[in-house]
């Protein structure tokens, strides 16, 4: 008796060996029996050629200085991998196919030194019926010869020359140096039926009205060699429970057939996007019994969830502007979106704590949505299985992006054709997950200058048609942004404020008063790519360039540049912070600018809410640890100050102010708007707004109370204030919001430092203060209560982990990145997630406030 299932190949004993052109093949490495031995080197699959390398002592560290350079030769190699297995006699006579899930890009396979044949594609399968090919009385070898990667365009370029559906990001990107990726990134498995076997299972759910059933049509396509009865049962699931179930039988013929099955569901368990309700999964299971042997030849279970997602049209929106509003589960969601670029450079190994780590801290930060970026990958199954557990949606971009000179998607009949094989492969292993809720066409496909593609073009008329046939409930944009002009400027807003729909830009801070002067006359209608530049973390810093090369920061040092060309920008720093003479300042400085700067567009846009439908800023992670960039958490999984911005920026009941600078020298009063943003389905009632000026010594100079109500699912003023700035003697000073339900609890609460100078100088010059730290365990998690024992504010206090990167593991703070008045303490929970209990250390600072260190006690 076969049992069907899978078995895997996966694993670290797999041997691999490059080659000039096909040296291999006069050499039979591919074969059992070949000569060559020597100079294999150890290998895993799922897995990185350059990663590898690296693991063998072959190539310097990738992840250092600018040793990428010396790794420019690995992908105009041929790269063979080997395995040799083994495989249980009891099988023989089963239906056995091999199955490579990604091959990064072109390779021809053997089993026991005969080809199988070629394949071209990563995103797409290499599937070979190999039953009578496998020896199931001595051991087997598999062969994978990889080709040189293709020559691709790297981000200045033309995108009308790109002829592969590739991850594009490792030819060269402004936040990843040239690696081009090459290797077996996806899984390797034997897959085990009887002579029929399930190819696919589409689960779509359609609710009624009411939301009170949902009827689950299962489509199933069956593939049988041979005429055969069979048996399909269907059985949906939720918690274990069997909630519906389906038998029926069927006459196959040799190739394949298509069924379906409908499903009533009363009561669904709806799922919700992340801050709106909870994610239950079901799960649909198909069984496929042979009815003259009564023998399971094979079976199928995948999860999914039962929701309702559509578009609606902007309030206030021109007639010819498309729909941007999410609508789920007939409750309107504003987009708390971000950017998502590949875990890593080196993509085909295997993180999955890393993936964990990230997608929970997104969560954290209260994102509901992530948009996959057109340059880096159709993201891992992994990666889709957590979505739909956290409840974070995803905008998944097909492979396609700006080249800089010319951004026009090719429309050659090879191409597109090319495009659409690969598209009806992609979308059938993605559209069960409820996570995913958007296809596009690709990232900043334009037509010319501030003109965005629409689907007119003809690969973006292809892919759109194609997504309406194989997944028709899914949302479809041609590219982002999606028209009807291209860029978020000041000059866009002037001219044509109705034209800006869905935007990008710009990714630069503009400046202490340009910040503001673009986001206060803001008009998008969504706003899915924009960002500010900061360096990254010291540690990261200090793991990635050595001692001699951290400073001057400098475009004309090689290391600098090489890491980080587009984002040095010393005369905005300079503009913004004066003189910086060391790098821990230059750090903290940039660090500041890029989170106070992301957090003002944030709150801009949301104060147009439902005018403006979400946000999203560039970028949450990084593949590779740049010393600039735009990434709000680093290359090693840690936040910087720009992370805890966005999450404060996104909380469910946040207050924030609208002003016109951050620095207010010339000026006679100070101006600010306050506004409530409430995501809740409930109003807030009879809640005490305060709002404060307070000097760096904590002295109050003025103060505004007010009883207010807001409306639920909106943006609402609450309150203009005033005061004279000669009332001020401190050159740095603060907006102080809160807001407190009837029981004196707060619930809600923003503050923001201001200067009384030209620029944020004073910030780097403010007298010192002291904190004193109290220290609570229990467990993984640690409660660190903060107290400003000193007479001055504690500026933007940062806790971080104590040890050097890269390290197992890492702490997550609740709160970071705060000021605390003399006096005031804050509490701030820790969770260690798979760091020894020995090694869990915090280091606390701020920029006025000497480094100190909290260890663990046990």
């Amino acid at each position: 008796m076969v049992t069907p299932g899978r078995i895997s190949l996966n694993g670290a004993d797999w041997q691999c060996k490059g080659y000039y052109g096909e040296d291999w093949r006069w050499r039979d490495a591919h074969c059992p029996a070949t000569r060559d031995t020597r100079h294999w080197l150890p290998a895993s699959v799922p897995g990185s050629v350059h990663h590898d390398l690296w693991q063998a002592g072959e190539i310097p560290n990738p992840y250092f200085e600018r040793n990428s350079l010396l790794l420019e030769w690995v992908p105009a190699r041929t790269w063979l991998y080997r395995k040799a297995f083994t495989v249980d006699p009891a099988l023989q006579g089963a239906r056995i196919r091999l199955v490579f899930a990604g091959v990064d890009y072109e390779a021809e396979f053997f089993l026991n030194g005969e080809s199988l044949g070629t394949h071209s594609g990563m995103f797409t399968p290499a599937v070979f019926e190999v039953g009578d090919r496998l020896h199931y009385d001595a051991e087997n070898t598999l062969a994978v010869v990889i080709e040189p990667a293709p020559l691709e365009q790297p981000q200045v370029g033309r995108t009308n020359r790109v002829r592969t559906h590739k991850s594009r990001m490792t030819y060269w990107w402004d936040f990843c140096p040239r690696m081009i990726h090459l290797g077996i990134w996806d899984d390797v498995y034997l897959e085990v039926s009887g002579p029929a076997r399930i190819e696919d299972v589409f689960v779509r759910p359609q609710l009624a009205p009411d939301l009170q059933q949902a009827d689950v049509s299962v489509s199933i396509t069956l593939d049988s060699r041979q005429h055969r009865s069979v048996e399909v049962e269907t059985t949906l699931r939720l918690d274990g429970a069997a909630i519906a179930k389906a038998r029926t039988r069927h006459a196959l013929a040799p190739g394949q057939a298509c069924l379906n099955v409908c499903l009533p569901v009363a009561q669904p368990r709806l799922w919700w996007p992340n801050g709106h309700g909870e994610q239950p999964l079901y799960e649909a299971e198909v069984r496929l019994i042979d009815a003259e042997t009564g023998l399971l030849s094979d079976s199928r279970t995948t999860r999914f969830g039962i929701r309702q997602v559509r578009l609606i049209p902007n309030e206030g929106a021109e007639a010819t502007a498309r729909p941007y509003t999410l609508v789920v589960n007939g409750r309107r969601i504003y987009i708390k979106g971000w950017n998502w670029v590949p875990l890593d450079v080196l993509y085909g190994v295997p993180r999955p704590e890393k993936l964990a780590h990230l997608l929970g801290l997104a969560r954290q930060a209260h994102v509901n949505l992530l948009r996959v970026w057109g340059g880096g990958l159709i993201e891992t199954e992994a990666f889709y299985n957590r979505c739909d557990e956290l409840g974070i949606m995803v905008w998944q971009e097909f492979i396609q992006s700006s080249s800089g000179i010319d951004n026009t998607p090719p429309d050659s009949p090879e191409f597109i054709t090319r495009m659409v094989h690969e598209a009806e492969q992609i979308i059938p292993r993605r559209r069960n997950h409820p996570a995913l809720i958007l296809w596009c066409g690709g990232n900043e496909l334009t037509l010319g200058p501030e003109q965005p593609a629409d689907d007119d073009q003809p690969i973006l008329a292809a892919l759109k048609a194609t997504v309406a046939r194989l997944d028709p409930d899914r949302l479809w944009l041609p590219t982002s942004p999606s028209g009807r002009l291209f860029s978020y400027s000041l000059a866009n807003s002037e001219r044509d404020p109705q034209g800006l729909h869905d935007v990008h830009g710009p990714w630069e801070y503009q400046g202490v008063e340009g910040q503001c002067t673009l986001y206060n006359r803001g008009a998008s209608l969504l706003h899915s790519e924009f960002g500010v530049e900061g360096l990254t973390n010291l540690r990261t810093l200090q793991a990635t360039i050595a001692p001699e090369h951290r400073w001057p920061v400098t475009l004309d040092s090689p290391v600098w540049h090489h890491l980080g060309a587009w984002w040095i920008h010393q005369p905005t720093w300079q503009a913004v912070f004066g003189e910086i003479g060391d790098l821990e300042t230059l750090v903290r400085a940039t660090q500041l600018m890029q989170a106070e700067g992301l957090r003002y567009a944030l709150e801009a846009d949301r104060r147009r809410k439902y005018r403006n439908s979400g946000t999203l800023p560039w970028q949450f992670n990084e593949p590779y640890p740049m010393a600039a960039c735009t990434s709000a958490v680093d290359y090693y999984g840690r936040p910087k100050p720009a992370y805890y911005a966005v999450a404060r920026a996104y909380a469910p009941l946040q207050l924030s102010a609208r002003f016109p600078t951050l620095a207010w020298a010339g000026r006679e009063d100070f101006e600010a708007e306050v506004w409530l943003h409430n995501s809740l389905e409930t109003p807030v009632s009879d809640t005490q707004l305060t709002v404060r000026l307070i000097e760096l010594d904590g002295s109050v100079r003025a103060e505004w109370g007010e009883i207010i109500s807001a409306p639920a699912d909106a943006a609402t003023p609450l309150l203009n204030v005033a005061c004279p700035l000669d009332r001020l003697d401190s050159p740095i000073f603060f907006l102080d919001l809160t807001l407190s339900d009837p029981a004196g609890e707060i619930a809600a609460a923003s503050r923001y430092v201001f200067t009384r100078a030209a620029n944020l100088a004073p910030l780097l010059d403010a007298p010192l203060t002291t904190l004193d730290v109290h220290q609570e365990v229990q467990g993984n998690a640690w409660t660190l209560t903060l107290t400003n024992t000193g007479p001055q504010t504690a500026l933007y206090i940062w806790l971080e982990d104590g040890r050097a990167v890269p390290a197992t593991g890492w702490a997550v703070f609740t709160a970071n990145h705060f000021c605390l008045f003399p006096g005031e303490s804050r509490q701030v929970k820790v969770g260690w997630a798979g760091v020894p209990a020995l090694e869990r250390c915090v280091e606390i600072s701020a920029l006025n406030v000497g480094r100190l260190a909290v260890a663990s006690t046990t």
